[in-house]
């Protein structure tokens, strides 16, 4: 393990972005850092347990990872139905979005949903945990991406939530001239509120944009998975017929796989430890999915 020689000495290291040459096949900014001292290893976990894996569900890992991308990702603020959450899980995986997050002030709220964000399609997201609002929006502003609250149509809007002077946009203009322009090059965050009390009012001071389902019945709301699921594939759509590359980079998709392969196959840990200890640092590193920046942070 000479190779790993008091990584802890480097941590400070985690913060350096990966050089230049990885921003491959995308006009967006690489957002995933190596330390240093583990940049030797990318791509041996891949290698080491590939194995593992039948043919037929490596090519589906790869296909799947090179249709990932991250230019939409979800907040959901103190949503406590398992049910939604699991749906909320699985619409975004469907969808081919890869970040997610959950937002919860309260701490038993918190720990009620651990267990389902923990298992299922969750293995193939990047669930993060938050308790604070503007931590959050800190983090989205920092890593270029565009606040927009999901509301009901404008009948439901009271003065305390919304800010009438931010623009609003229904998911049929998603992919209109007018909506594509107010985006420009930036990433959305789409921040969902509670089943029962929605967005939280503190939103209102870091949204860009407000954006809401048309409904054209007497049912004044959706369930949060449902709205979830028609708002990213309007949005997928919008980003298929912009012509852009929204997807994962070639250094990025090896990156997902490796992680893919490490929090999934049986005993792999095990395996690493017993035949190739040297690779241990990497492998709890690149399982973690600290690999992507500044989400992970």
């Amino acid at each position: 393990m000479s190779r790993h020689k008091n990584p802890h000495k480097k941590r400070g290291e985690r913060k350096q972005m990966v050089s230049s040459e990885t921003k491959t096949n995308s006009n967006m900014p690489t957002q995933y850092f190596i330390p240093e001292y583990l940049r030797n290893d990318f791509g041996k976990i891949n290698a080491a347990l590939r194995g593992f894996l039948t043919e037929t569900r490596l090519a589906k890992m790869q296909n799947i990872a090179q249709k990932r991308s991250r230019q939409v990702l979800t907040v959901f603020e103190n949503t406590h139905h398992a049910h939604n959450i699991s749906a909320i899980i699985r619409t975004i995986d469907a969808f081919g979005f890869l970040d997610l997050f959950f937002l919860y002030s309260n701490s038993e709220m918190r720990f009620r949903a651990a267990d389902t964000v923990d298992r299922g399609a969750s293995q193939w997201l990047m669930p993060k945990r938050l308790t604070s609002i503007e931590d959050c929006a800190k983090i989205l502003k920092d890593s270029n991406y565009k606040i927009a609250l999901v509301s009901l149509p404008d009948f439901s809007r009271t003065s305390e939530h919304y800010n009438y002077h931010i623009p609003s946009f229904t998911s049929q203009k998603f992919c209109t001239d007018e909506f594509k322009n107010f985006i420009g090059n930036q990433k959305i965050a789409l921040i969902f509120g509670s089943e029962l009390h929605g967005v939280s009012p503190e939103w209102k001071n870091y949204a860009d944009m407000y954006l809401s389902v048309e409904m054209y019945g007497f049912t004044e709301s959706l369930n949060v998975s449902v709205c979830a699921g028609i708002l990213l594939q309007s949005l997928r759509e919008s980003l298929l017929q912009s012509q852009k590359n929204f997807h994962l980079n070639i250094k990025e998709q090896e990156l997902i796989l490796e992680h893919w392969i490490a929090k999934t196959c049986p005993n792999a840990l095990n395996y690493i430890s017993s035949r190739m200890p040297e690779l241990l640092p990497w492998f709890e590193f690149v399982r973690s999915g600290q690999f992507f920046q500044p989400l992970s942070k």
